[in-house]
């Protein structure tokens, strides 16, 4: 019989667990056969029917559980603010180039197959992660809700977990506020002929989903020993419940699969790695689809629907065409993993710190220049002329001294 206990709560750095892989390679590859049988006939109805249909939609869930976890485990190491910017250059550089490209073949094809033609101001909101906030911006590809709530959440942690104002019962009062206060919105004001600013508020900050990150805050509180087993499943149960009820109870089955895939987060968090024969045998592969899983989950969407009608034009059928997306997400994942993501972030986490501080002196100087003269000092003649006043160039240290800290998850910011 197997036994979960919170194995992790006495390491400091444990090695890196298959267990974590597999649950990656499930969520990811999960959202990509979702989206590909299910959602793309729902968005343009030519693209249908498949084969088959995956209706369930929990993968996108799983991975902001998994991010919020890992939040938990990599914050508490080393320079907090080097942390943010670690995350930020893993994440930022894939889905800015993710989005141009996107939004470029969009431009190029939407005429011709009669979908929406984005626009200049979509391209600007997507860049600048601001789609949710008003009604006259769209999505380039509505996958990429995930990212502005990656983002806050690093915000948070990094703001938060210095200061130490979340701790005992203040933390747990946060956690089970993340549950029911964005219900409480829900039903009391964000309805369907609520003000425009209140569903701006609401969508922007992702509300709806701010409960995952309290999952994953749970879950890595349990494995430390600073949360009961009794209280977790209490917590687990609630957020389902939550998530079920933003969807008015529409898609029970997308939450039960959701609740199945939490029980294997438990599992992977505080229980044994999953190494076994079966996974075993396949350890490389899987890490290589995890460790490309950010890129797959950024071009598989739209581009993906754009390949299957350029294959349904050409006669292709269902098979084919499920066949050929998938393997797009997974051919276009890993040449952004490799050729944006990689070094961009090996990049920035070399050359970022030095860049920036040489920014901070150029302002300071800038501002130094652009500086009216003061007055004359009382008591001093006024034909005097006041010194010139120079300002030392700001020091910077070489990218060996500036070199920010690893982090655990070192293949993809989904985590």
């Amino acid at each position: 019989m197997l036994v979960l206990r919170p194995e992790t709560a006495n390491q400091k750095r444990s090695p890196r667990k298959i267990s974590w892989d597999v649950l990656r390679v499930v969520a990811v590859y999960s959202v990509v056969v979702q989206h590909i049988t299910h959602q793309s006939p729902i968005n343009h109805a030519e693209l249908g029917p498949y084969p088959f249909k995956l209706p369930l939609q929990f993968g996108a869930s799983t991975l902001l559980v998994i991010s919020a976890f890992f939040v938990c485990v990599t914050v508490r190491r080393g320079a907090t603010k080097r942390w943010l910017f670690n995350r930020v250059a893993r994440l930022l550089p894939a889905y800015l180039v993710a989005v141009v490209v996107t939004y470029c073949v969009s431009r190029a094809t939407a005429t011709a197959f009669g979908w929406y033609l984005p626009t200049h101001t979509d391209l600007l909101a997507n860049l600048f992660l601001v789609q949710a906030w008003a009604p006259d911006f769209h999505w380039i590809d509505a996958s990429y809700w995930t990212l502005p709530v990656q983002l806050m959440s690093f915000v948070a942690a990094a703001l938060l977990w210095p200061r130490g104002r979340l701790r005992g019962r203040a933390l747990t009062v946060t956690l089970w506020t993340l549950v029911v206060a964005p219900l409480v919105i829900r039903y009391l004001w964000r309805g369907d002929d609520s003000a425009q600013w209140v569903k701006s508020v609401f969508d922007g900050l992702a509300l709806h989903r701010v409960a995952l990150f309290g999952v994953g805050v749970a879950i890595w509180l349990w494995t430390r020993h600073r949360m009961s087993g009794a209280h977790l499943a209490g917590y687990l149960v609630a957020a389902l419940v939550a998530q079920d009820a933003h969807a008015y109870f529409t898609d029970t089955p997308s939450t039960v699969a959701f609740g199945v895939v939490l029980v294997g987060i438990v599992a992977a968090a505080g229980g044994p790695d999953w190494d076994i024969p079966g996974i075993r045998h396949l350890a490389g592969s899987i890490r290589w689809l995890a460790g490309i899983s950010f890129g797959v989950y950024l071009v598989h969407q739209e581009l993906g629907f754009v390949l299957a009608r350029y294959l349904l034009d050409a006669g292709i059928g269902p098979w084919g065409r499920l066949f050929a997306c998938s393997a797009m997400a997974v051919l276009l994942g890993w040449a952004i993993t490799h050729l944006v993501e990689r070094p961009a972030h090996a990049w920035l986490v070399a050359h970022g710190p030095t860049a920036w501080a040489r920014l901070r002196a150029l302002a300071t100087n800038f501002a130094t220049v652009a500086r009216p003269p003061h007055e004359d000092i009382k008591g001093r003649k006024g034909s005097e002329d006041i010194e010139d006043v120079v300002v030392p160039a700001a020091r910077t240290d070489s990218p060996g001294d500036r070199k920010l800290d690893e982090v655990a998850m070192a293949t993809s910011p989904v985590r």
